[in-house]
């Protein structure tokens, strides 16, 4: 079947051209019977607007992208959800990439982007692509919207758990508990999210005057794999010099600890309490619960979209803007709470 035109809508209404398009276009100065004539014929043939002849008349593909380093974890998957949510409501589409956490592939993920000339990006960094962010911002005039990560070089708009303080107060849980031979499994130190939770957690050590040995700090990536091979170098050490409790930097992570621990017949957290990052789904269904804090994927996705479409709005790529997600702790038996 021939796809109907706007000339065609035209020759079957009797009305021109410029006011087919307008009311395609939803603009104003129409009458309201000849809106309706024409919206009659619309439905009839189930016409869209070409997206070629959108583009080049608006420059605009009512498109953004979205780069996140593995949809496997949760939190990205809630992102992605929030951000498509808000892009419907506002007849935008989006276009998701996956980085593989690391710099290559979320290099690659951003020029494959602009290279389908979205509107904006939204992008989980993994906080070494300066350079590459900096291109887009400048060279591409494409806004963007980072988070999860900060860049250290580059000023944009940011939306970031305040992971500094998430883990001084997951922390300073387990010393509330009384523990004070605590450990820390924490993520990537060369991206801030690991970095700035290690350091929380150091905070809230340091309040408490409690020292924290080299061998019961250990960085590893934020996989479940991660977590069950820092678990293990955990185990390696003497059972009397082993860390009584740990704060895990998120619950994938926490993931790979419960099986390492599994596998050895220890029990949490009779013999090691555990507390984490991120309330992800399958979280309350392990035996014990983890304590954690309250999901904030929704909300960085919802608060990532706002700014974004703001900055698009505005043709704005020198917004700096940073918005900071607080989770509240979730208390559960994984630290020894009733």
């Amino acid at each position: 079947m021939k796809k109907v035109r706007l000339i065609d809508i035209a020759n079957e209404t009797g009305f021109s051209i410029k006011t087919i398009s307008r009311v395609v276009n939803q603009q104003g100065g129409v009458h309201p019977e000849t809106r309706k004539k024409i919206m009659e014929v619309i439905k009839k043939y189930n016409y869209s607007p070409n997206p070629m002849a959108v583009t080049l008349r608006t420059n605009r593909t009512n498109t953004i992208g979205l780069v996140v380093p593995d949809f496997t974890n949760q939190f990205f998957g809630e992102v992605g959800l929030a951000i498509e949510g808000y892009c419907k409501a506002h007849n935008y589409s989006l276009i998701v990439s996956f980085s593989g956490n690391t710099e290559k592939g979320e290099e690659e993920a951003l020029r494959l982007l602009t290279s389908k000339y979205v509107d904006g990006i939204v992008l989980a960094s993994v906080g070494t692509t300066d350079a590459t962010v900096r291109e887009i911002l400048n060279d591409d005039m494409t806004p963007l919207v980072v988070i999860d990560n900060e860049l250290q070089e580059v000023k944009t708009n940011t939306v970031i758990h305040d992971n500094i303080q998430g883990a001084f107060i997951l922390t300073q849980h387990l010393i509330a508990h009384r523990y004070t031979n605590i450990g820390c499994i924490a993520g990537l130190l060369n991206q801030t999210s690991g970095s700035e939770r290690l350091k929380g957690f150091k905070m809230a050590m340091a309040e408490s005057h409690l020292e924290v040995p080299e061998s019961h700090i250990i960085s590893e990536d934020w996989t479940s794999d991660g977590g069950y091979r820092a678990m293990k170098r955990f185990l390696e050490l003497d059972p009397e010099e082993r860390p009584r409790a740990l704060f895990v930097a998120n619950s994938v992570m926490a993931l790979g600890c419960y099986k390492a621990l599994i596998q050895e017949s220890i029990k949490i957290p009779e013999e090691v309490a555990i507390v984490s990052f991120d309330n992800l789904s399958y979280i309350e269904s392990l035996e014990p619960p983890i304590t954690t804090l309250s999901g904030t994927g929704q909300l960085v996705g919802e608060e990532a979209a706002k700014l974004l479409f703001a900055s698009m709005q505005e043709n704005d790529v020198t917004s700096s803007q940073r918005v900071t997600i607080q989770g509240k702790i979730i208390k559960r038996r994984s630290c020894g709470c009733a």
